[in-house]
């Protein structure tokens, strides 16, 4: 009976923390430190995993962009950092400084930073595969 009632106390909170989760996070969330930067300046990159380890989606890699969309043809997105996700931190999270490159920005372009988690899961057969989900913030680039 004791091992029933440790089994449903461990369900239920596993249950809690799920809920706690919006479904939105399940790749994790992204935060930059400015959110308004200058070609040249140096910002702060704070991935938050906690609901994707909570909900399964723990992080092999972690890829980092910058991206436009405008009325024109913009390059594709800006590799910012391609990184290998260390799982035993604790709390899961990923933190590391950046400069944003002198490229070609443009006054009427929206920009968007992104992460892309890409996460190991098992096939029908158990064997592992990589598959990835995305997460974009806005981000506003001034000084071009």
């Amino acid at each position: 009976m004791l091992k029933l009632t440790a089994f449903v106390a461990l369900f239920a909170a596993g249950l809690v923390a799920a809920q706690s989760c919006p479904e939105a996070a399940r790749f994790g969330t992204v935060s930059i430190s400015p959110s308004t930067l200058s070609p040249g300046e140096t910002y702060t990159v704070t991935a938050d995993l906690q609901c994707s380890a909570t909900l399964g989606y723990l992080p092999t890699y972690l890829d980092y962009y910058i991206d436009g969309s405008a009325t024109h043809t913009i390059s594709g997105p800006i590799l910012v950092a391609r990184r290998t996700y260390d799982s035993s931190a604790n709390p899961p999270v990923d933190t590391f400084t950046a400069v944003l490159p002198d490229w070609y920005y443009f006054t009427d372009a929206t920009y968007s930073f992104s992460m892309v988690n890409s996460f190991a899961k098992p096939g029908p057969n158990g064997d592992s595969v990589i598959t990835s989900g995305s997460i974009a913030i806005p981000m506003n680039i001034t000084g071009f």
